[in-house]
């Protein structure tokens, strides 16, 4: 065939291809691969068709024939674009459209696909800037419209999240106030008023604003994101699930909004809902932080390998952001029983890390001068971080140390209130950004600032990156280290860290002599007697984390039970009760020869009173594998349960050998999966031990260094002293 004769039928097969009619115009339009004139846009053709028919490599394998056909071509590198996209090869995909742009500088479709491309990574300014040159080229482009909305949604929900924005102005504000006088039912005008109020950490106010901007508009996604979370800044995680749901069932979908949602009903342990909206969320609009969003669900629903996977393709995804990493990397600690993949992902993390500022320099103390110690953490709440810090700062010399507590949480209970008591300087810093905060603390003249959080929630690690102080620690909070460079050393001790981990050249182990453990219970319900006595068979229990329940910390249980017959198991997490987790743990147990009549699911009590007394219904505490428990263990040697625990290579799995030697009950712990089903065993066929313990429990813990508390602030101040003298030496 010529190509005269070919014209008409090549026109008749995109025809057929424009109304749906694919394998008719595909038909047609194979043939004309023998015209050579004709075959980069036949092959341009038949990609089209095979993408829209979901034949992906069929699709890509044209677009490249026709790019090859045709280099100068435009339209086809952006439609090869397009097919390296649909096969999530994004990186071959942004430099198929760079190309098109190249070719073709005012390629309005070529913008905003490049821009969704950036949003992939992650990087919403540079998406937003794409989708408003398009909108320059053609203001009528509905795709440039609709992924602006996404990503500028996307955005509020993570500026909201992560309270980064520099505060407005007063002046600001009150020029808005009186736009909303002039005009008090636009929505559009109370939206923005909402936003700079809540800013400006004026959250009572913009939840008013917000409330009432989605009163007069209930569609705006803007105005949704901020009252909710507002309303979680408030201290009202419930009324802000509440305003995502409504919002939701009276709009069409939004990616942004069922991330957020999925949010906060994980963090309330609701995490069947919360993976139902996460998997939405990734499906609708795959973002790198939808899928830090399932991550963080699929980690409460015992999914932590799978969690892992969507967070190590979240931040592949993004080009390695560091803000992409903290899921990832709390999921290693929960699964990996090596330090060394620990070490590494977190050693990765500190790579992607801007270099810290100049540090202020380190100058020897003048005769009489104190240590100016600065903690932060959003922790100093009724919290487990508040039950070992808090003997600390009570008790702290202050003719020798200069204290200020750097508060990361925009509300306090009346924990936080005993601990502004104690004196020491407090600074609300929640509102502040990085930088702010990092100025704060050059102005405050800190020599040594502790960060108390690592990778959990309401942390400053990036700050700390910025290097504010002339040494920087970490300790507590976070199960392993932070992958900071400028933090200078970890406070641990040497059961945690006998010398063995893999060595790095920052974080230097600074191990207390003791346990780096010290607990002040702030409630002591009555102690019953064990309850095997009233029941007549034995209850092992454990009320840590699902995440930390692990398939192997269930193949030590079921062992523990299938050697003590007729013994019962009692589980509490804030998810334990929830459908999946309940399915998931009873099918597992039940492949063991474990009934599931055998199992008492619990979800979390939130009185710490009752949490205490669920105790009375446990004769042996058996520790996760391979991250223990602490606060958990405490809690259980509080109220008069022996813990059995497995010691292993991690700091995780060795957090239990510490708390248990410092109250000398060494023989709780295992070195191996037989030792620790040996122990359990030997303990709960012990009636008169375990009746003798629950006796003693509170005189015994009295006597030992997990309840020494200035003793176990003595070490700590040595700790900081030996630290700021090997900063010093090192200069």
């Amino acid at each position: 065939m010529n190509i005269v004769a070919a014209i008409p039928v090549l026109a008749q097969a995109q025809q057929l291809l424009a109304t749906g009619r694919h394998a008719e115009g595909e038909a047609l339009l194979r043939p004309l691969l023998r015209v050579s004139a004709l075959r980069g846009e036949v092959n341009h053709l038949l990609s089209i068709a095979a993408q829209m028919t979901k034949r992906l490599d069929e699709g890509l394998a044209h677009a490249r024939q026709a790019v090859a056909a045709a280099p100068e071509e435009a339209r086809f590198h952006f439609v090869l674009g397009r097919a390296y996209k649909a096969l999530a090869q994004v990186d071959e995909a942004e430099a198929a459209y760079r190309e098109a742009l190249r070719l073709q500088p005012r390629y309005v479709d070529a913008l905003v696909s490049l821009g969704i491309v950036r949003k992939l990574r992650g990087d919403l300014g540079g998406a937003v800037a794409l989708y408003d040159r398009a909108l320059e080229l053609d203001a009528s482009c509905a795709a440039a419209h609709a992924n602006k909305a996404a990503a500028l949604a996307l955005q509020t929900a993570l500026s909201a999240e992560n309270g980064a924005d520099d505060p407005p102005g007063d002046e600001i504000i009150e020029a808005q106030a009186r736009a909303v006088q002039l005009d008090p039912h636009n929505p559009v005008l109370l939206r923005n008023q909402g936003a700079l109020l809540l800013r400006a950490r004026r959250r009572v106010e913009a939840a008013q604003a917000l409330n009432q901007s989605l009163t007069h508009d209930p569609s705006n996604v803007e105005a949704c994101l901020n009252l909710a979370f507002c309303l979680r800044a408030l201290g009202d995680a419930k009324l802000a699930i509440q305003a995502f749901e409504k919002w939701l069932q009276h709009n069409r979908p939004d990616a942004a909004v069922m991330r957020a949602l999925a949010g906060l009903l994980t963090r309330e342990g609701r995490v069947d809902e919360a993976l139902s909206w996460a998997g939405q969320a990734a499906t609708l609009d795959p973002d790198p932080y939808a899928l830090v969003q399932l991550g963080s669900t699929l980690l409460q629903c015992r999914r932590v390998e799978e969690a892992l996977v969507h967070c190590q393709r979240a931040v592949a995804l993004s080009g390695g952001r560091a803000e992409l990493y903290p899921t990832l990397l709390l999921g290693t600690t929960y699964w990996h029983e090596d330090p060394q993949p620990v070490f590494e992902a977190h050693t990765a993390f500190g790579r992607t890390l801007k270099r810290a500022e100049p540090r202020p320099a380190w100058a020897p103390l003048a005769p009489g001068e104190r240590l100016r110690v600065g903690y932060v953490s959003g922790d100093f709440v009724r919290h487990s971080v508040s039950y070992f810090i808090g003997p600390l700062l009570e008790h702290h010399d202050r003719s020798r140390f200069d204290v200020t507590c750097y508060h990361n949480l925009a509300w306090g209970d009346a924990v936080t209130e005993r601990f502004k008591s104690y004196g020491h300087r407090w600074v609300e810093c929640e509102g502040l950004t990085d930088d702010q905060l990092r100025r704060r603390v050059v102005a405050d003249g800190i020599h040594i600032l502790v960060d108390l959080a690592g990778h959990t929630t309401n942390s400053r690690v990036f700050m700390f990156a910025l290097g504010a102080a002339p040494v920087q620690v970490s300790y507590l909070g976070y199960p392993t280290i932070s992958g900071v460079p400028a933090i200078d050393f970890r406070i641990t001790d040497a059961v945690i860290d006998p010398g063995d981990m893999p060595p790095l050249e920052s974080e230097k182990p600074l191990c207390l002599p003791r346990t780096m453990f010290c607990y002040r219970p702030d409630e002591a319900p009555e102690i019953a007697p064990p309850p095997y006595l009233r029941r007549g068979h034995v209850t092992f229990g454990s009320f840590n984390n699902i995440a930390k329940v692990t398939d192997h910390t269930l193949e030590l249980w079921a062992a523990v039970m299938n050697a003590v017959p007729g013994s019962r198991l009692l589980l509490k997490s804030s998810s334990m009760a929830q459908a999946g987790n309940r399915r998931n743990i009873e099918s597992f147990m039940a492949q063991r020869r474990i009934s599931a009549d055998r199992l008492d699911l619990r979800a979390w009590i939130a009185g710490k009173a009752s949490h205490l007394e669920l105790y009375n219904e446990v004769d042996v505490a058996l520790d996760p594998y391979p991250y223990n428990g602490a606060t958990t263990t405490c809690e259980a040697l509080w109220m008069g349960v022996p813990v059995v625990s497995r010691r292993g290579r991690t700091h995780t799995s060795r957090m239990g050998a510490s708390i248990l030697g410092a109250i000398g009950r060494g023989e709780w712990v295992a070195d191996s999966d037989q030792a620790y089903v040996a122990t359990a065993v030997r303990l709960a066929n012990d009636a008169e031990s375990l009746a003798q313990w629950r006796d003693g429990a509170r005189r015994h813990l009295a006597s030992g260094p997990l309840f020494h508390e200035k003793g176990f602030t003595r070490d700590i101040e040595a700790a900081l002293m030996k630290a700021w003298s090997l900063a010093g030496q090192a200069g």
